[in-house]
């Protein structure tokens, strides 16, 4: 836990650790309590509070905030900008508002706003609320699986020679399909209550985004575990066979506690979602192109994935892969099935091998996440990028997506 300092306000911040060490990015932004939480006027007068509880909904090129009214405030202004840091002295201000909710027109679609508000009355102007964000949009995004096609694929590079993706190897898969989003809250929240319900137990309830506010988030802070244990439930939710198991039989579903997976333990011809292993998603991920860096080629342009806006976004933002995958570069990353280690690299690997599941264990004792996230910057957003943690790590850039093997 260290102690972040945000917009004037003092916060905590947790993250996960991985051998006692905190993995939180530099200049995490901590989440304030914007639901009901108040926040002390600065020096003496009258002004009037601090606006609180305030939310954002995005629709098509609008977003509506809505707040709780401030004592002693005769009218309201909203301040608007691309960047969490959004104050009255950057953001671009709408102001004479009589009361919440209030819908600010002519904004871009699949564009992040961060929004403040503040309270006025005869006396002066109150400080900044805590921010929301929300970003327009004309459909609101609806999971569904796409189709990846059969065949062999190049993966790992050689490209900025960088070890853990060596050597380079030729895989063989077959046809699979994989959400078209990251999981978001909404998703996670309506399976993970039936789950509770049907004897599923979870270390971890999950988080919306990153900030805990906002609409079409990833489902963060949730372990490897976690999210098997969830995809089973989704499974067994939507009339489809389970995945998972903690026997070789496959009799007994994996719905509690925190188990170390075998491939023995997975029933991989059936119709259940699980995660992708990670062959599969980097297949996914490249999106039909060979030898690049990112989905879309080697540069990276300033608006083709989230991983410098400190926070995460609604999923779908950024244009799609070749596939017609959202978000495989940045905004959170994602476990997939493997086991794997720095170390280890793919020294295990066999060139040419079909549907590889990984080693069978890690040196490290560490699953494989993968596609970066909104606060490491471009390194990780790489087709081959990968990172190594334990599957009982969460933290507010971590998620997951669903595979099966039907649509």
């Amino acid at each position: 836990m260290r102690t972040v300092t945000w917009s004037g306000l003092v916060l905590l911040l947790t993250a996960g650790t991985v051998g006692g060490v905190a993995d939180a990015p530099k200049g995490l932004p901590a989440y304030a309590d914007i639901m009901g939480g108040t926040v002390a006027q600065a020096g003496p007068g009258a002004s009037p509070l601090v606006p609180t509880g305030v939310s954002a909904q995005g629709g098509q090129g609008s977003v509506t905030l809505s707040w709780k009214a401030s004592a002693g405030a005769t009218s309201y202004n909203v301040y608007y900008a691309r960047s969490a840091s959004v104050s009255k002295t950057n953001g671009t201000k709408v102001d004479g508002i009589v009361g919440s909710p209030y819908t600010v027109r002519r904004l871009s679609d699949r564009t992040p706003y961060f929004f403040v508000v503040t309270a006025l009355n005869a006396d002066g102007e109150s400080r900044e609320s805590s921010w929301v964000m929300a970003a327009p949009r004309a459909k609101v995004p609806k999971p569904g699986l796409v189709r990846i096609p059969a065949g062999p694929f190049r993966m790992g590079d050689s490209l900025d020679n960088t070890a853990y993706a060596l050597p380079v190897h030729t895989v063989n898969l077959d046809e699979f399909w994989i959400d078209r989003y990251e999981t978001t809250y909404a998703l996670w929240r309506k399976v993970y209550d039936w789950a509770v319900e049907h004897g599923y137990a979870f270390d971890n309830a999950g988080q919306n985004g990153s900030t805990r506010q906002g609409n079409d988030l990833p489902v963060t802070m949730v372990s490897w575990y976690d999210s098997v244990k969830w995809l089973n439930a989704r499974s067994e939710r939507e009339g489809r066979t389970p995945v998972y198991y903690t026997d070789d039989d496959h009799t007994a579903v994996y719905r509690s506690g925190n188990v170390d997976l075998a491939a023995a333990h997975v029933r991989w011809d059936a119709d259940g979602f699980r995660l992708p292993t990670e062959a599969e998603w980097e297949k996914a991920a490249r999106g039909g192109l060979a030898g690049r860096r990112y989905p879309w080629g080697d540069e990276l342009g300033p608006d083709q994935a989230n991983h410098n806006l400190g926070v995460a976004a609604p999923v779908g933002l950024f244009a799609p892969n070749g596939y017609g995958l959202y978000d495989t570069a940045g905004n959170v990353f994602e476990w997939v099935w493997d086991w794997g280690s720095e170390t280890q690299a793919y020294h295990w690997a066999a060139d040419g091998a079909e549907n590889p599941r990984g080693p069978d264990a890690s040196d490290k004792g560490t699953r494989v996440r993968r596609g970066g996230g909104f606060s490491y910057g471009p390194q990780h957003l790489k087709c081959f990028g990968r990172m190594f943690r334990k599957p009982t790590y969460t933290a507010p850039y971590f998620g997951f997506r669903s595979a099966s093997r039907r649509r």
